[in-house]
């Protein structure tokens, strides 16, 4: 009995604090919490992992800081995933900012696997425009970016010789938070040249992507914060990376919390209803 109501009087600063660790503990070391990865994902994976070695895949960075914990991963995993498989990585954006967080990939990941800017990845930077951007690179990449997001002549970078135009790129994965983003490469890139499109996106963004799905437009999506776990366990079980896994983490961080409260919320309405009795 007292055991009971000791549970009920609980000071609940200590639940926070218990609460605050089993956060906290993930975040430093993933657990890999029942991160199963879906159809969806698997399937963007398989299309970028077909992609022969030496070619070049395309990303659209349209997102900004605010979406950065959910599409960031994201960006981070694919590009791992394509310089692992020795695949030329061209990025671009939709939204002005969402450059900087390109520029942040760019940076850090190349040196991971030893990759050169020029020679296996470029940043193209963001242009104003949107449907005139797109279908200008179907034409002609370099008449709507002649120089790189640093300034430098894309004529001078060894990588776009061979990247002239969209049919020169098989794939693309837009990473969208909204508009524009996903729908307008199916629109122009999809629809004019042929050129294949995955999408990452938001959780709340993701129910309006099914019907693109379903109809074989997308190949493949990465939805939200588990989406991003998603494609990270994929990369690392085919051992193309050991690097630590932010989505995997955060995923982990949430689950351990959701399962405490559960446990709290059990516990309480046990020793509630005991001690009610007893008392009765």
């Amino acid at each position: 009995m007292r055991f009971f109501q000791y549970l009920l009087k609980i000071d609940r600063r200590i639940i926070y604090i218990v609460v605050g660790l089993l956060v906290m503990l993930p975040l430093i070391k993933p657990l890999g919490l029942g991160v199963n990865s879906g159809p969806r994902a698997q399937t963007l994976f398989k299309a970028i992992d077909q992609v022969p070695a030496g070619k070049t895949i395309l990303i659209s960075v349209d997102f900004d800081p605010s979406s950065m914990p959910e599409l960031y991963p994201m960006l981070a995993a694919v590009m791992r995933h394509a310089f692992a498989k020795d695949l030329k990585v061209l990025l671009c954006g939709l939204w002005i900012t969402g450059a900087g967080l390109a520029d942040k990939a760019v940076t850090e990941i190349p040196p991971e696997f030893g990759k050169k800017y020029g020679e296996d990845v470029v940043f193209l930077g963001w242009k104003a425009g949107v449907d005139a951007v797109i279908l200008g690179m179907g034409e002609n990449i370099k008449n709507v970016y002649p120089v790189d997001y640093y300034g430098k002549s894309l004529d001078s970078l060894p990588m776009m010789n061979t990247v002239k135009q969209l049919r020169d790129i098989p794939i693309m994965f837009a990473i969208s938070a909204g508009t524009p983003g996903y729908q307008d490469w199916l629109l122009y890139a999809q629809s004019r040249y042929g050129m294949r499109v995955g999408a990452g996106l938001t959780a709340v963004s993701a129910a309006d992507a099914y019907p693109f799905l379903q109809s074989g437009q997308l190949t493949g999506m990465l939805a939200g914060m588990k989406g991003g776990a998603e494609y990270e366990v994929l990369v690392q079980k085919a051992g193309y990376s050991k690097t630590y896994m932010p989505a995997v983490a955060a995923m982990d961080s949430q689950s351990l919390a959701h399962i405490v409260i559960m446990i709290l919320v059990i516990i309480g309405n046990i020793a509630y209803f005991v001690t009610r009795k007893r008392g009765a």
